[in-house]
């Protein structure tokens, strides 16, 4: 089942690629690494996001269509029904709540992996980048549907 989606891809790209860098400044060298320069941590950690995310996709997608399909039952057109979904949850299928844990926990799993491994990959990289890189176009419309990362920084700087 395709992904319902109301918003541009390349502009959910960028603009996740971006945030992080608004609160902890980014190094290009870094940012530029992909996954097979990248530590056999890393590696293993972007093996197991991708098949969560996977299996996240087939769950949240069709929830999502059922979301937008409950707005058509109220007497709305097909647009008029996507733009209401949206307008009630801006993050459209990546609003679930597997879609969100999923991202949240690899994305703290990526800081646990600089730490191990002394190598540091970024996790907008390893959650965003990277599957873009792999060709997953259609996880990568889920992702891009958020509107932020869903991840926070505690008072140490640490992410959360």
């Amino acid at each position: 089942m395709a992904l319902i989606t109301y918003f541009e891809t390349d502009r959910g790209i960028r603009r996740l690629l971006r945030q992080p860098g608004y609160i902890e400044p980014r190094d290009a060298k870094i940012e530029a690494r992909k996954l097979a320069q990248s530590s056999g941590r890393h590696q293993d950690v972007f093996d197991g996001y991708l098949e969560d995310i996977q299996m996240a996709y087939e769950i949240a997608v069709p929830w999502w269509a059922d979301t937008v399909k409950a707005q058509q039952q109220r007497g709305l057109n097909r647009d008029e029904a996507i733009r209401k979904a949206f307008n009630k949850r801006a993050a459209g299928a990546a609003a679930h709540g597997n879609v969100v844990w999923i991202v949240r926990n690899y994305w703290l799993d990526c800081c646990d992996a600089n730490k191990s491994s002394g190598e540091v990959v970024y996790p907008e990289i390893l959650l965003l980048q990277w599957l873009i890189d792999a060709k997953k176009k259609e996880l990568v419309r889920l992702i891009a549907c958020m509107p932020y990362w869903p991840i926070g920084m505690d008072e140490n700087r640490a992410w959360c």
